[in-house]
C-alpha cells in the first residue's frame, strides 16, 4: 500500500494536524498521477470529516467531483461545472438527492433496457437505485425479492411515499391492484397467486441463489422464485455485495450485464485487529474476547453507535448478559416504557428488559418481528447505542453504526468467516452522510479466502443443483441431470404432481413416509381420518410422531423440540392460545428444575424458536404435504381419508385471526393486535384479511383504541404512517 496513502491516513487521524493546503496539493497530485484511484477516493472521503477546518475546501469538492462522488459536493459553494453535473445526476425521486457516477451508470443501463447484476461494496447505495427505478414510473408492476422480513419492513417504509402510484403488497393474503410493488421473500413469491403480470423484477442479496450446502432449501426456493418471475418478465436487476464473478455461461443465458464496482466505496473503513491467544471451546476463548470488547466499549461508551456481530442467537443473548453484569454501562430512563412493556408481555427477568434501560439490545431472526423492527429503529435514533446481532441484521438492513465489532470469527458453530461474509459485515460500518469513516474491530484473524463465484443452479443445472430443485424443473432438466431425478419418475408410490406441488420439502422424505403409510394403512387409518382445526389428543399425538420421525423436526426448531411427545405438548399449548409470558414461565420452570444453569433467556429463546421456526413456518408446510400424502394413499386402498389443511392454516396463525399475525410486519406486536381485533371483531369486515383490517385501522378514530395503554397506542400510530 502506498506511502502517500498511509501518511495521509495518519495526518487525517491526527486532531492537531492543520497544514491543509499542503494536504490538498498532495491529494491533487496523487489524483493526477492516476496510479490508484481507489486509495485517492478513500483519502478524499476521510478528509470530508475535517472539511470544515479547510480554508480551501473547494479543492476537495473538485476532487470529489472528478471521482464522481457528486452527493458529497457542497451545494452552497459549488462551481457552475458542479451545478451542471449535479443537474445531470439528480435522482428521479428527489431533486435534492444526487447519484454518484456509478449509481447513475447502473440506473441508466437498466432504464435503457439492460438487465444488470451488480456486485458492489455495502456502502455503494445499491438500494437508492431501486427507489429511483420505482420513482421513474416506467413500470406498472415491480416484484422485489428480499431474503428477510426485516428487509421487507425497511423497503416498505422507504417506498411508502409512492403509495398514490402503486399498491405495496408484502403478504400473500393481500389483493393486488392495477399497479403494484410486490415486496416478498422467495417463499411468498412461490405462495402468492396474485402476481399475474410483472414488468420488472429485482432480487436483493442475489448471492443467495448459490447453495451453501447439499440441501439448501431456501436457496432452492429463491432459484424457483427467480424462474417463476423470469418466465413472466425478462427485465431484471439483481444486486449484492462484493463477489468475484458469476459462474461461466450465466450472463449469456440470461442476456444480462455483470457490473463489478468492488473498489467504489462511499465510506472509508479503519480495521483494527485483535489476534486471540486462547484456543479451544468458546467459553474459554470468550474470556479473552470479553476483555478486548470491554476495553473497546470503555473508550467508545454510548457516544457512538456500535454493532457487535455474533454467530448465533444464543451467543448474542449470553454476551449481552455478560456485558450487563460487567457494569460498563450506566442506565437512563430513555427506554423505560419499552422495558416495562417487554417485562409485562414476556418476562421481567429477560435480559433485554434490563438491556434497553442501559442503551444496549440484541437482534436476531427469532425475535418477534415488531420487537426486532422497533429495536433497529431505536438504534438508528441513538436511543439504543450498542446492538448485538447475528448475520440476519447484517444482510441488507441499514443502520447508522459507526463501529462494527466482529466478536465471532465464525458464521455458524465451526464454519470460519470467509472473505465474502467478512466484507458484508465490515461494510456496515459508516454510512453516507452519517459517518464518513467507520471502524471495524476484528477478534481473531482476518479471513484470507478468495471471494466466491456465484452459481445460479436453476440456470446452469450444475452439480450444485439439489435433486428437489431439478425435480421442479420438469421437462426443462438437462439431459445429463435426468439420471439424478429418474428415481422419482420411476417410482409409483406418489404422483409426480404431489412431489412438485410441495416445493422445499425433500421428495425422498415424502416417499419414505408414504411407504410406511402403505405398510400401516389399516392400523393408521382411523387415527388419521380427521379434519377441522381441533384434532383429539390421540390424533395430534400420532401426527406429532409422523412429523418427528419422518421430517427431521428436531433440526428445524433450534433444538427446542427433542421428542414427539414434547412436540405434542407444545402444540396443545398453541391450540389453547397460551400466551408468550406463560409459555416462557412454563419452559423456564421445567428446564431450570432439571438444570440450574438454564436461564430465563434460554426459555425466551426456546419459545421464540419454536413459534417462529416451527409453528409459523415449517410445520404448516409439512402438515399440508402430509395431508395430501394420506389422501392419495388412503384413496388408493379405498379407505376414508382426512383433511389436515384447515388445521395447518389455523396453526400457522397461532389460532388467532390471520391478520393478527400479519400486523406484526407493520410493527404492531401480537399482544397489541389481539386486543384491538378481538374488541372490534364485529366492526371489521374480515378479521382474516389484512387489507380489511388495514381499512378499519385507517378509518377508525382513537376511540377504537381506548383499551390500549399509551405506549401500545404508539405502536398503532407508527404503523398507520405506513399503511
Amino acid at each position: 500500500m502506498s506511502t502517500w496513502y498511509q501518511t495521509s491516513k495518519h495526518m487525517l487521524a491526527d486532531d492537531s494536524f492543520y497544514k491543509w493546503d499542503d494536504f490538498l496539493i498532495s491529494l491533487v497530485n496523487e489524483f493526477n498521477g492516476h496510479s490508484n484511484e481507489a486509495l485517492v477516493q478513500d483519502v478524499a472521503i476521510r478528509a470530508l470529516e475535517r472539511k470544515h477546518e479547510m480554508p480551501n475546501g473547494f479543492i476537495l469538492d473538485h476532487i470529489l467531483g472528478e471521482l464522481g462522488l457528486f452527493p458529497y459536493i457542497d451545494k452552497s459553494t459549488s462551481a457552475s461545472k458542479d451545478k451542471f453535473r449535479r443537474s445531470l445526476f439528480t435522482t428521479p425521486q428527489d431533486e435534492s438527492k444526487t447519484f454518484h457516477i456509478r449509481q447513475a451508470e447502473v440506473f441508466h443501463r437498466i432504464i435503457n433496457g439492460e438487465n444488470v447484476i451488480l456486485s458492489a461494496p455495502t456502502s455503494f447505495g445499491k438500494s437508492l437505485i431501486i427507489e429511483a427505478l420505482v420513482a421513474s414510473n416506467e413500470f406498472n408492476n415491480i416484484a422485489i425479492v428480499v431474503p428477510t422480513i426485516a428487509l421487507i419492513d425497511e423497503l416498505k417504509k422507504k417506498l411508502f411515499k409512492y403509495k398514490d402510484k402503486y399498491k405495496i403488497v408484502t403478504q400473500v393474503s393481500q389483493k393486488p391492484s392495477d399497479r403494484n410493488i410486490f415486496i416478498l421473500t422467495q417463499e411468498r413469491v412461490l405462495e402468492y397467486s396474485g402476481i399475474e403480470s410483472v414488468d420488472f423484477f429485482i432480487i436483493d442479496e442475489f448471492y443467495k441463489l448459490a447453495p451453501i450446502g447439499k440441501n439448501d432449501e431456501r436457496c432452492d426456493r429463491l432459484n424457483l422464485a427467480f424462474r417463476a418471475l423470469h418466465a413472466k418478465c425478462r427485465r431484471f436487476y439483481m444486486l449484492g455485495p462484493k463477489i468475484n464473478g458469476l459462474v461461466s455461461g450465466i450472463e449469456e443465458e440470461l442476456r444480462c450485464t455483470f457490473l463489478k464496482f468492488d473498489s467504489y466505496a462511499t465510506v472509508a473503513t479503519n480495521e483494527f485487529y485483535h489476534p486471540l491467544k486462547t484456543t479451544g471451546r468458546d467459553a474459554l476463548v470468550d474470556i479473552e474476547r470479553d476483555e478486548i470488547l470491554k476495553s473497546i466499549l470503555t473508550s467508545i461508551g454510548r457516544k457512538e453507535q456500535t454493532v457487535i456481530y455474533c454467530k448465533s442467537p444464543q451467543r448474542v443473548s449470553s454476551l449481552m448478559c455478560r456485558l450487563l453484569s460487567a457494569g460498563l454501562l450506566t442506565p437512563d430512563n430513555t427506554n423505560d416504557d419499552l422495558a416495562e412493556w417487554l417485562a409485562d408481555n414476556f418476562h421481567n427477568e429477560w435480559s433485554l428488559v434490563e438491556g434497553v434501560k442501559h442503551g444496549i439490545a440484541y437482534h436476531h431472526a427469532q425475535l418477534p418481528r415488531a420487537v426486532g423492527a422497533l429495536i433497529v429503529e431505536l438504534f438508528n435514533e441513538s436511543k439504543i447505542n450498542i446492538l448485538i446481532c447475528t448475520s440476519t441484521l447484517i444482510e441488507g438492513v441499514n443502520t447508522n453504526a459507526k463501529n462494527i465489532v466482529i466478536y465471532d470469527d465464525c458464521i455458524t458453530r465451526k464454519t470460519k468467516l470467509d472473505m465474502f461474509t467478512f466484507n458484508n459485515i465490515s461494510g456496515r460500518s459508516g454510512r453516507m452522510f452519517e459517518h464518513f469513516v467507520g471502524n471495524v474491530y476484528i477478534f481473531g484473524d482476518k479471513p484470507q479466502v478468495e471471494l466466491p463465484f456465484i452459481d445460479v443452479p436453476v440456470v446452469t443445472q450444475s452439480e450444485n443443483s439439489s435433486e428437489s430443485l431439478l425435480l421442479h424443473l420438469g421437462e426443462d432438466v438437462h439431459e445429463e441431470n435426468k439420471n439424478r431425478v429418474k428415481k422419482f419418475y420411476d417410482q409409483n408410490i406418489l404422483p409426480m404432481s404431489l412431489l412438485i406441488k410441495h416445493q422445499g420439502i425433500d421428495p425422498n422424505k415424502l416417499i419414505k413416509f408414504a411407504e410406511e403409510l402403505i405398510e400401516k394403512c389399516n392400523a393408521w387409518n382411523e387415527i388419521m381420518c380427521w379434519d377441522g382445526i381441533y384434532p383429539t389428543s390421540f390424533e395430534l399425538r400420532h401426527l406429532s410422531d409422523v412429523l418427528f420421525n419422518f421430517f427431521n423436526i428436531s433440526s428445524m426448531g433450534g433444538g427446542t423440540v427433542r421428542s414427539a411427545s414434547q412436540l405434542h405438548r407444545k402444540l396443545v399449548d398453541i391450540i389453547n392460545k397460551v400466551d408468550d409470558k406463560e409459555l416462557i414461565t412454563q419452559n423456564f420452570d421445567y428446564w431450570n428444575g432439571r438444570d440450574k444453569a438454564y436461564s430465563v433467556d434460554d426459555a425466551v429463546q426456546a419459545v421464540f424458536n419454536f413459534k417462529k421456526n416451527l409453528v409459523n413456518y415449517n410445520l404448516p408446510k409439512i402438515i399440508y404435504a402430509v395431508s395430501d400424502v394420506q389422501e392419495v394413499i388412503f384413496k388408493r386402498f379405498d379407505y376414508p381419508f382426512g383433511d389436515f389443511k384447515p388445521f395447518a392454516a389455523t396453526l400457522e396463525n397461532f389460532y388467532y385471526p390471520a391478520a393478527i399475525n400479519s400486523l406484526e410486519e407493520f410493527g404492531i406486536p401480537n399482544q397489541v393486535a389481539k386486543k384491538f381485533i378481538e374488541s372490534n371483531r364485529s366492526k371489521i369486515e374480515d378479521t382474516d384479511s389484512i387489507d380489511s383490517v388495514i381499512d378499519f385501522l385507517i378509518n377508525s378514530g382513537e376511540n377504537s383504541y381506548k383499551y390500549l395503554s399509551e405506549y401500545e397506542l404508539g405502536f398503532v400510530k407508527k404503523a398507520l404512517t405506513y399503511m
